[in-house]
């Protein structure tokens, strides 16, 4: 019938992955409920029970306390997770295919790839051009937002309205009350210098965590950075958007470009999902750095 919509059939994989956590659960001596697993996965309980029932693919982090509280060993899962993520994201690539056009922005004549993929880019020549669309995307997005930072220079130093507008977006979308089940992972770099962290990154590394710690969709870990510039970084809103940005020299210097194609964003989703399971929290990072202080001195 005109104007409905037909759901799509769940992922095998993610309904395969879901048995499994199933059965570990059963396994337990002392089953735990979804109310004790929300608890300890630090989710609401619709979340526990849509992963259980396969309608959602948890997260890393939600996996790990899963089969942390259901007596598992996580290291034990991570390639499982890691496999059943990239079949996964190989079948969402297929359903629906390359042609994909963006919805609200002109599209530039882009790059042409390897094979048949032909690539749309939009690209921004400056920082208010960057921010400003990334801004308007990551409000519109409908479940998943990963993002990098990893820079010499903490987000507080930059004056642009658009830049501190774009930071305050994102935990703004992830605290929002909804329906939707929403997911923000952010992958922060910490520059060390001679095995010490930049004073000026930590400093804000721990306000960051103060205003976004009681927001259960957020999450945060830590990269340590050792080289003397700014990293490649990016932005992966749901499951078709990558935005990369490019930087150094004057501080507010940035510009970049975006891309909406579900195999261009599989590749770098892969790459943070599997960087994202070998780093370690924000607040343990805290915890370490402080001498097992930080959550005294709050």
């Amino acid at each position: 019938m005109s104007g409905q919509r037909i759901p799509s059939p769940l992922p095998e994989p993610q309904l395969a992955f879901a048995a499994q956590l199933r059965e570990l659960r059963r396994r337990t001596f002392n089953e735990p409920t979804e109310e004790t697993l929300a608890r300890k996965m630090g989710c609401a309980r619709s979340t526990v029970s849509a992963i259980l029932n396969g309608r959602r693919f948890p997260s890393w982090p939600h996996t790990a306390a899963f089969v942390e509280t259901c007596g598992g060993i996580t290291k034990d899962w991570q390639e499982r997770w890691l496999r059943a993520k990239r079949q996964i994201d190989e079948l969402r690539q297929g359903s629906k295919g390359s042609a994909t056009a963006f919805t609200q922005m002109s599209i530039v004549e882009g790059l042409q790839a390897t094979g048949e993929a032909m690539l749309a880019a939009r690209w921004y020549r400056n920082n208010r051009e960057f921010y400003e669309a990334a801004s308007e995307r990551v409000r519109q997005a409908r479940s998943e937002i990963r993002v990098t930072y990893t820079r010499r220079y903490p987000p507080t130093q930059y004056t642009t309205r658009v830049s501190a507008e774009y930071f305050a977006s994102i935990l703004e979308w992830a605290g929002e009350d909804s329906d939707d089940e929403r997911c923000v992972r952010r992958i922060i770099g910490v520059p060390e210098h001679n095995g010490s962290p930049d004073k000026d990154i930590l400093s804000w590394a721990r306000q960051h965590h103060k205003d976004s710690k009681h927001i259960l969709n957020y999450e945060a870990n830590v990269l340590r950075w050792t080289a003397s510039a700014d990293g490649l970084n990016m932005a992966l809103i749901d499951d078709s958007v990558v935005f990369l940005a490019f930087s150094g020299g004057p501080r507010q210097k940035l510009n970049g470009f975006s891309v909406e194609d579900p195999t261009f964003m599989s590749y770098f989703a892969a790459y943070f999902d599997q960087l994202w399971a070998a780093l370690q929290p924000l607040d343990n990072y805290l915890g370490e750095v402080d001498g097992n202080r930080y959550d005294k001195l709050e």
